[in-house]
């Protein structure tokens, strides 16, 4: 089940920040609507948000980060990584997150947190030894979900770093639990630009 939009603009936290992802390479108001499930008046109004802060700019082949959003994403990439697709659980899309330096955390309330976000499941895993595990008991993703454990690789996870991936029946519920994971754990370390796009 994904967010109801009605017809007046409306986002949220991270909406924002799969856009600044996208915004890496030039992309077009449409498709940032069908990738997130967000209607084009939603999206046209976040456009016009991060072009008031100064981040974007807007040609024919469509929207980009400038040089200041790209400053802005690497401040982001310190928090946490772009979100990947992992393959699939219970024959859902999976999507990835790797965040870094996470505070203490309990793996139920994230599990829980990504649930309200339209997650149908997640894992929390911590790398040790160079090996994503499941704290609570050690337990090797590999040994569990091998072809994850492979196409989560391209995160780069380093000791100490926190994995999510969350799945859900659609990609956008998919990416936007993973995020909203992240978020969770950063908040308060958001830029405060990015965190006022909402207010």
């Amino acid at each position: 089940m994904s967010w109801k939009r009605g017809a007046y603009p409306e986002f949220n936290l991270e909406d924002a920040l799969a856009v600044i992802f996208m915004l890496k390479n030039p992309i077009g108001r449409k498709a940032i609507s069908e990738e997130l499930g967000l209607g084009e008046g939603s999206v046209r109004t976040l456009l016009k948000k991060l072009s008031a802060i100064g981040i974007i700019t807007s040609r024919q082949k469509g929207h980009f980060l400038n040089e200041r959003g790209a400053r802005l994403l690497e401040n982001l990439q310190e928090l946490f990584s772009e979100p990947i697709k992992a393959g699939t659980v219970e024959g859902m899309p999976a999507v990835a997150m790797k965040v870094k330096n996470p505070p203490e955390f309990k793996s139920i309330e994230l599990r829980d947190e990504a649930i309200r976000f339209f997650a149908k499941g997640a894992m929390i895993l911590i790398v040790r030894n160079g090996e994503p595990v499941f704290p609570e008991d050690g337990r090797k993703l590999k040994e569990t979900f091998p072809e994850i454990a492979q196409s989560i690789r391209s995160l780069a996870p380093e000791e100490g770093d926190l994995i999510v991936i969350t799945w859900a029946e659609d990609d956008a519920d998919a990416l936007k639990s993973a995020i909203h994971v992240a978020v969770f754990l950063k908040e308060n370390q958001l830029p405060e630009e990015i965190v006022n796009l909402t207010r």
